[in-house]
């Protein structure tokens, strides 16, 4: 095993790093802590840690990264009690290093080896070891994992492309003045919304798209939920189902009672616990999320149906039918996962009049802003509609901010001593 792991490190330190588009998360290292990287399956991780390594090798630094991946067909057995070989192999290659120089831990999707959370404690005992640890679950690297690593681990997500980083990727200049600047900015848009945020499905033919992220999600479905709980013996035509039923239903109103009825009148026999444990491994892989009802009362949270949102609008597209395919709710759930990029804790809101907003959305600092999104506002019944719903539910929760997310529409709004923004996705996009 020692030679294998001494193969696998010096393999990666030769190979040659393709050219990359640069991602917006910062890696940051906290001292005595491991940065864990999660997201989505295909959305980057991978890329990212790539991404880290091109940076150490312009400081003439490649030598001090040690990169294994669990899934290599090599180690993908090796047990918890034999990791140690890892920082063995490195230092036999490079004595000289140890405890001299910062040397970089990568490893991929490690929380497949149980009781792996030891070998990270044991390296974090040096000093001079910068741990990267990426996974597909959020469970992985928050949650029970985390805390059996003793509050030594620093979470970061990774989502798919931004705005921001699919015009870095095409090489297109950001121009929002000239009239020009924004007529190409309002295509590029369009094009962001047809394609989504897999960074995988921009450079291969239209026509294949689809079918690619098809094959993702069947991929997730697989590798990050029965896989990774085949102690459970997960019923796949059941959890499929009970999938495609939640992504059918992005940016709707959710009950996984109703859903469990829809199962069972298709035949399908099982107890509630086990829907309620599907929708978290689902949740867990980043594939699907569900938005509650914003109340700090956990029983009117459980009283109100929840909204469910993809991680990817076109991968909703590929693989659903129904409301889940609409253009309008693919256009809502594109904003609910920017707001998620962006970290903010988001909920939705319905007002005692029965004005319902789409996103309630709050900062570390408990700040609210209030954003509705509408695909157009050319109709007056219909802004007046999104208008009254802010206003009403601006006075309910004190919030700090009202915005009005549409396609194209741009203005400010004074109305009952408060001020509304409506401003068209593209540009409320690049402000981050």
């Amino acid at each position: 095993m020692l030679e294998v792991l001494k193969r696998i490190i010096v393999d990666y330190q030769k190979k040659a790093l393709p050219v990359l588009t640069q991602r917006d998360l910062k890696i940051e290292f906290i001292p005595n802590m491991a940065t864990g990287i999660s997201g989505i399956r295909r959305g980057g991780k991978t890329y990212r840690t790539h991404q880290l390594a091109i940076e150490l090798e312009r400081l003439g630094k490649k030598e001090n990264i040690c990169r294994v991946q669990f899934n290599d067909h090599r180690i993908i057995n090796i047990p918890a009690k034999d990791l140690h070989v890892i920082d063995d192999a490195y230092y036999s290659i490079y004595p000289e290093k140890r405890e001299n120089e910062d040397v970089f831990f990568i490893f991929d999707e490690i929380h497949r080896i149980k009781g792996w959370e030891n070998y990270i404690l044991y390296l974090l005992e040096t000093s001079t070891h910068k741990i990267i640890i990426t996974g597909s679950t959020a469970s992985a690297l928050k949650g029970e994992f985390a805390s059996s690593l003793r509050g030594k681990l620093f979470p970061l997500e990774l989502f798919p492309f931004s705005f921001n980083e699919y015009l870095r990727h095409h090489q297109a200049e950001i121009d929002t003045v000239s009239t020009k600047g924004r007529s190409f900015l309002q295509n590029s848009f369009q094009g962001y919304l047809k394609t989504g945020g897999f960074p995988g499905v921009y450079d291969i033919p239209e026509e294949l798209r689809e079918d690619l992220l098809r094959t993702y999600w069947d991929t997730m479905l697989l590798r990050d939920i029965i896989e990774a709980h085949n102690d459970e013996n997960i019923d796949a035509a059941l959890l499929r189902h009970f999938c495609d039923a939640l992504i059918s239903r992005v940016g709707c109103p959710m009950t996984t009672n109703k859903v469990s009825l829809n199962l069972k009148d298709s035949g399908f026999a099982f107890n509630q616990d086990k829907i309620y444990r599907y929708l978290k491994y689902v949740s867990d892989a980043y594939m699907l999320q569900t938005v509650e009802f914003f109340s700090e009362s956990e029983k009117v949270r459980a009283r109100n149906y929840k909204k469910v949102y993809c991680i990817d609008w076109a991968l909703a597209r590929a693989v659903s039918y129904g409301a889940g395919s609409d253009d309008t709710r693919l256009f809502e759930n594109m904003i609910y996962i920017e707001l998620k990029r962006r970290g903010r804790i988001v909920s939705y809101y319905s007002t005692r009049e029965g004005f319902e907003v789409d996103f309630v959305s709050m900062d570390n600092r408990k700040e609210i802003e209030l954003i509705q999104v509408s695909y157009s506002l050319d109709k007056t019944s219909v802004e007046n509609r999104e208008i009254r719903a802010l206003l009403t539910a601006g006075k309910h929760l004190n919030a700090q901010k009202l915005t009005i997310i549409t396609l194209n529409d741009e203005k400010t709004v004074k109305q009952d001593g408060m001020e509304i923004i409506i401003i068209p996705a593209w540009k409320w996009l690049l402000e981050s």
